[in-house]
């Protein structure tokens, strides 16, 4: 096969034993790799009713037939478990060069269950797993992991490690992955499955490189696209995802003092002319990517004061900045180290803290319940905040529970400040603002995720309506899992070949692995795909009944601003949903009927 090695490596770590699966074209061709093949080992062999913490839930991680190709954006790598968080199929895509090091192992999916009885890491070669004692390492952070790790275990190793954060079973621990640029495995708890395994850290390191069928149509085809590719990323690359906070506030969809508004006074003061002006260090690039949308920053106070981190992205500094109402950058940059220090997803820590800011200020609980406080502006504290969740001390014993786990526990009416759905915080892209982003949360089969439905932003004004969303979900749906599954990066996919699947991405799958392959397959792979993931998610309860928005995304618009009014009725949502699994050939009930599955060849 091209663009494939053929092999699973599958590791039992509670008996330490693995082995070698194969698998061939007809299986490549309808899955076809990271998201799909993730998707499909958990649904062939992780029980339906597996606590995400027991022995037998999977951890997966996936490459796919343009990993380690010259095509931009493609070392990146794929993983999946059920999450902790949600208690559903939950999947994660992350840069860096970890994924490029596990296809140069030959292995295109590794897929660990099991539990081991004390703290280990695994060495992966072409060969296959050696586990090895990870006493030493056990309480370290991710940094002191990781570089020592890569070192002792050869020039080409690349490690992906848990913090501190994924030990104690934080419910939105991560996964940092090593390399020249570090990338975060970052939402849905990753990093406490690993932690529950008793698993430190993967070290993976191989020389196999890919087969392609066609490598120099690869490169002709990258090297026509490059001017719209650089064109279209101008701004990531001059700034990286930071220019997304300005933008964000001027359509009025910036989600501030946890949603309680979407326009911000003190936007500017986060913002990436401000990063760049004051805290600028160098870019940084995943391999062979010409973008370099990563950035390192240097603060000049705080724990971190004079050290090379890693800028926080869009994501983090709308977490930690706008929904806690804290302009305080410095803080922002020391929180988002500490977060990658701990293993600790930063959207889901920064709408945990505003969630629990708001339940204060409303009286829902005390401080003296919660053995510690949390208020709005207050940035310095929130580094301080982020440790003490990774460790569960103090307050951070509540934090760790993420905010879904926290309104449950506080009662009352503590439902109507909550940001999340399917248990899942909702990333920076408004979803009352952004009208495809109400139906893209709600049916995201990872809850308030924004990689499987893309927002829109060119769409914001004049108001779109929900009209044309229910297509335009269904369609960016399929686009979004075959780019998980080539594995490719979401920038370069939709800046250089498109938002939609179209014939440029059609070549690159052509050239990569021979197949004489068109949109409408392209599609429906895709298609196939989000049906495994429901799948896995209609056998632990997942309808109708939890494709829903938050409280206030449905019941208070927003009050000032752009975009002043716009909110998502219970039946505006209702509509959509009707549509949308119309267009996706599911029952009423957001169901998979037996037609689409025979239609789609699953069984």
């Amino acid at each position: 096969m091209f663009g494939y090695s053929g092999r699973i490596l599958k590791i039992d770590i509670s008996s330490g034993e693995t082995k070698i699966d194969s698998f061939d074209e007809q299986f490549a061709r309808k899955f076809l790799g990271g998201n799909g093949f993730a998707a499909k080992l958990i649904y062939d062999h992780v029980p339906s009713e597996a606590d995400p913490f027991s022995p037998e839930n999977a951890l997966v991680f996936t490459v796919g037939p343009l990993t380690d190709t010259p095509l931009w954006g493609t070392s990146r790598g794929h993983m999946a478990a059920l999450s902790p968080l949600t208690g559903l199929f939950a999947d994660s895509n992350y840069g860096g060069d970890f994924g490029l090091a596990q296809k140069r192992t030959g292995f295109d999916a590794i897929f660990i269950s099991g539990k081991s009885p004390k703290p280990v890491y695994l060495v992966i070669d072409e060969g296959g797993a050696v586990i090895k004692d990870a006493a030493l390492f056990w309480g370290k952070t991710t940094e002191e992991t990781i570089l020592p790790l890569e070192a002792k275990e050869g020039e080409d190793a690349v490690c992906a490690a848990i913090g501190p954060a994924g030990e104690n079973g934080v419910l939105f621990a991560n996964i940092l992955c090593g390399g020249k640029r570090f990338g975060c495995a970052g939402r849905a708890g990753m990093g406490a499955v690993m932690g529950a395994k008793k698993i430190k850290a993967l070290v993976v390191k191989g020389q196999r490189k890919p087969n392609l069928a066609d490598l120099e149509s690869l490169r002709n085809l990258i090297k026509e696209k490059f001017s719209t590719l650089k064109q279209n990323t101008a701004g990531l690359a001059n700034f990286g995802t930071p220019i997304i906070v300005s933008l964000a506030n001027t359509k009025g969809v910036l989600a501030t003092r946890n949603n309680n508004k979407e326009t911000w006074e003190s936007a500017g003061e986060i913002s990436a002319e401000v990063i760049k002006d004051q805290y600028w260090g160098k870019n940084i690039a995943c391999h062979g990517c010409p973008v370099a949308c990563g950035k390192k920053v240097r603060p000049n106070r705080g724990e971190f004061a004079g050290k090379s981190v890693k800028m926080p992205e869009y994501e983090t500094l709308y977490a930690l900045g706008a929904m806690m109402d804290n302009p305080n950058i410095q803080s922002i940059i020391n929180g988002n180290h500490m977060c990658n220090e701990m293993g600790i997803d930063t959207i889901s820590m920064g709408v945990t803290l505003a969630f629990v800011a708001e339940c204060l200020d409303k009286d829902v609980v005390s401080p003296q319940d919660l053995k510690g406080e949390v208020k709005f502006g207050d940035g310095e504290s929130i580094p301080k905040l982020i440790k003490k969740a990774a460790y569960r001390e103090g307050i951070g014993e509540y934090l760790a529970m993420g905010s879904s786990r926290l309104a449950e526990k506080f009662g009352k009416n503590a439902h109507e400040y909550l940001y999340a759905v399917k248990g899942l915080e909702i990333a920076g892209h408004s979803s009352r603002g952004l009208r495809e982003m109400s139906l893209s949360y709600a049916t995201s089969t990872r809850g308030g995720s924004h990689h499987d439905g893309r927002p829109n932003y060119a769409a914001a004004e004049p108001d779109p309506g929900f009209d044309g969303q229910p297509k335009y979900i269904f369609k960016n749906q399929s686009f979004t899992a075959v780019g998980d599954s080539l594995v490719m990066c979401r920038f370069t996919a939709e800046r250089g070949l498109g938002t939609m699947i179209g014939e440029d991405m059609v070549k690159v799958v052509k050239y990569a692995t021979g197949w004489n392959i068109d949109v409408e397959e392209l599609e429906r792979i895709g298609e196939r795909i989000y049906n495994v993931e429901r799948l896995i998610n209609v056998a632990r309860g997942v309808s109708r009944k939890n494709d829903t928005l938050p409280y206030r995304t449905m019941n208070e618009p927003i009050p000032s601003g752009p975009a002043k009014g716009r909110y998502c009725l219970q039946k505006d949502l209702g509509a959509m949903l009707d549509k949308y699994y119309e267009f996706r050939g599911w029952s009423k009930e957001g169901i998979p009927t037996r037609e689409k599955l025979a239609e789609l060849g699953l069984q």
